[in-house]
């Protein structure tokens, strides 16, 4: 009976001790993850713009290039083209040219004898050629003002020559002007037809070589037969750069 008793004992003393034994503290709760922001994509590379055409070459507005030639001491108006029936003869804000001033002679004009109807963005450089060059150049070799200018009438739908067929001239656009003759204060005349078995005149040979700076095409006798009487001038830009010059 002593041993049951013992054996009966034995397990319940256990399972009590068992029962008695701390309870291990659960783990803490996962932590909640939040997801990483997401890498943001590259930037795919934007499409180059689609070709375009060339634009043209920037015109001053009329009422600015007339005032800036007018400050300047040009004797200058706005001009109406003659009517022509080639839609591609257009010249932009025509004016007609009267007379330039002279800096170094600041009281001193030299006129157009032909007023002629230019473009004003061609009006400007072609005046100041004048002024600025040709007028102190002649009377420094001549000894004698140059009072007048004898042109051509400028704007003319035309093409180059003139030829019956090919390309329009610089005159189409008002942006060329053929010259005849300089008239000098005392009387001389300049021309640029050469006299027969003349020597070539000093002061024409250093203003025409002197155009090609200021100019695109300077063409005159010599050159071909189409100009053997006259000095053609004009901005009109050949190929993709102002920097080209045809100056024969």
């Amino acid at each position: 009976m002593l041993i049951r008793s013992v054996a009966v004992i034995v397990p319940v003393m256990l399972a009590q001790v068992a029962w008695a034994q701390p309870v291990p503290p659960l783990p803490p709760p996962r932590p909640i993850e939040t997801p990483s922001p997401a890498t943001p994509a590259a930037p795919q590379p934007e499409a180059p713009p689609a070709p375009t055409a060339e634009a043209p070459p920037a015109v001053p507005a009329a009422e600015d290039c007339l005032a800036g030639l007018k400050a300047a001491g040009f004797e200058i108006e706005p001009a109406e083209p003659p009517q022509v029936s080639n839609e591609f003869c257009r010249i932009v804000t025509p004016v007609r040219l009267k007379a330039v001033p002279v800096p170094t002679k600041p009281e001193t004009s030299v006129r157009l004898v032909n007023q002629p109807i230019l473009a004003c963005r061609f009006a400007g450089p072609f005046g100041r050629w004048i002024g600025d060059l040709v007028a102190p150049l002649v009377a420094g070799i001549k000894r004698s003002d140059l009072k007048a200018v004898q042109t051509g009438p400028g704007f003319e739908c035309r093409n180059r020559n003139p030829a019956a067929t090919g390309k329009l001239s610089a005159h189409a656009q008002g942006l060329a002007i053929d010259i005849a003759g300089f008239d000098l204060a005392n009387g001389t005349i300049l021309r640029i037809k050469p006299e027969p078995d003349a020597a070539p005149d000093p002061a024409l040979t250093a203003l025409r070589t002197a155009a090609c700076g200021w100019f695109t095409t300077i063409l005159g006798p010599g050159s071909d037969e189409a100009h053997h009487d006259h000095l053609h001038v004009d901005i009109e830009q050949h190929g993709s750069s102002d920097r080209y010059r045809i100056c024969q």
